[in-house]
């Protein structure tokens, strides 16, 4: 089995060992840097947090160098097909680019205050927020969608955004005592100040702009023209969609979890906790990147090379309820398999993929199986008239509402399916299966995480 026409080199190269060229460049890259990658957004808030209170220049650029390394390796996971998505390369280059902004950024125009701790204050705010823009423009380029992006960094990189504590000078606490004192400083909504929510709607619309100048109208995902003749009637189908988005999301990040254990040695027999513990960090992306190779094999789709799979569907290309309920299991074992092993991307596009697989499955469900389309729903209000709306509806709303479900953003996932399709009609029921889909996940992880603290 080979990529065909994937790859110029590649195209004679055994499908299993390509994503594992991916893992041993991370590795290479881990070695290089002395260490593995900080996983999420949330690792990269803490080293930008970390930037903001040295004063040492030399560590800074160590930061700054940091990023590249782990752009490339986001790079070379995509570029052999490990199973994560682009977002993640066009997010850690967008954040790049900021911490540039922050290491260029004259230290004396953050000297507000004679009080260390108010200029402090200051430039960890001010570096969230070259953060929050960089993370905006990632996502806006990566799908071209500005509104996405700009949600984007609203909802998920507010909430990685948690208090930090600061040192106090030692003229605010008791100089005579040998402990240091902290000031804790709470995040600051970005949508509450003009200052804060104008770069990142600019970085975001600059962004898309760049773009559309060099791609023109491109987009990451392409539908077909289609209609929902009947959006009210089936409102309430497109919530039963999202809840079943909503438990692909629970599923996935259980067993992202479980991979995560695996890989730290936590879980399983003695012997392979004891193997596990004793291999090094820059080889488990190996690790990963053969597990790809071995599940691409058999399931090629699930590889990343681009969105032809899901565009094949939004094309109104049919395929089976286990054919895509297969794809899907093979999905989220790869997908979490990569993320836990090291290797670096995003998820946002395996949300994207997962959900769609859910939609395509639910759609030949009610139409092959159901047969709802012959159901009598008259009623005074509406009449008669009932279709069930075709394939691409069911699968770009299945894709949001699980993106949504998966990283807790329904608008988001709503608002980045909308600019994808730029249908009205579709906006209903994209937010209602995303606001369903979110809640269920929220509600079945939290009894999840109870019954896991008894």
């Amino acid at each position: 089995s080979t990529y065909g026409e994937q790859g110029i080199f590649l195209q004679d190269f055994p499908t299993i060992f390509i994503p594992v060229i991916g893992g041993v460049a991370v590795g290479i890259l881990a070695i290089v840097g002395g260490g593995a990658f900080p996983p999420g957004v949330r690792g990269i808030v803490n080293q930008v947090d970390k930037d903001s209170l040295n004063t040492n220049e030399i560590c800074k650029l160590d930061e700054l160098l940091g990023s590249f390394r782990k752009a490339s390796a986001a790079i070379c996971t995509l570029g052999t097909g490990c199973s994560l998505g682009p977002e993640g390369p066009g997010v850690e280059i967008g954040i790049v680019a900021s911490r540039i902004g922050t290491l260029v950024w004259p230290r004396q125009f953050d000297e507000l205050s004679d009080n260390e701790m108010v200029n402090n204050a200051a430039r960890v705010r001010r570096n969230r927020l070259f953060l929050a823009c960089g993370a905006a423009a990632g996502v806006s380029s990566g799908f071209n969608a500005p509104l996405a992006g700009v949600f984007f960094a609203l909802e998920v990189v507010q909430k990685n955004l948690l208090a930090i504590d600061i040192p106090a000078p030692t003229e605010v606490g008791d100089a005579s005592s040998s402990d240091s004192v902290y000031y804790e400083l709470q995040q600051e909504s970005l949508s509450t100040e003009a200052s804060s929510i104008t770069p990142i709607i600019t970085s975001s619309v600059v962004s898309a702009l760049v773009v559309r100048l060099l791609l023109k109208d491109e987009l990451a995902l392409r539908l077909l023209e289609y209609e929902i003749p009947t959006p009210l009637r089936e409102l309430p189908i497109y919530l039963l969609l999202g809840a079943m988005s909503g438990l692909t999301a629970v599923t996935f990040s259980q067993v992202a979890k479980l991979a995560k254990a695996g890989f730290d040695g936590e879980i399983g027999p003695q012997p392979v906790r004891e193997a596990i513990e004793a291999t090094p960090e820059y080889v488990k992306p190996v690790i990963g990147g053969l597990t790809c190779g071995v599940v691409g094999y058999f399931f090629p789709n699930i590889l990343f090379f681009g969105y032809e799979t899901l565009n094949g569907l939004l094309s109104n290309n049919q395929i089976t309820t286990d054919v895509a309920f297969t794809l899907l299991v093979a999905k989220i074992f790869a997908t979490a398999v990569s993320a836990a092993s090291g290797l670096v991307g995003g998820i946002l596009a395996p949300s994207l993929f997962m959900g769609g697989m859910v939609g395509v499955s639910f759609h030949n469900i009610l139409v092959n199986t159901l047969d709802v389309s012959t159901f009598d729903f008259t009623t005074p209000a509406f009449g008669t008239a009932f279709q069930i709306a075709d394939l691409p509806a069911y699968t770009m709303v299945g894709a949001a509402s699980c993106l949504s479900a998966v990283f807790r953003a329904p608008l988001t996932g709503s608002l980045l399916a909308f600019e994808l399709t730029k249908n009205y009609d579709v906006l209903v029921p994209l937010l209602a299966s995303a606001g369903v889909g979110t809640l269920v996940c929220d509600l079945v992880e939290s009894r999840i995480d109870q019954a896991k603290s008894r």
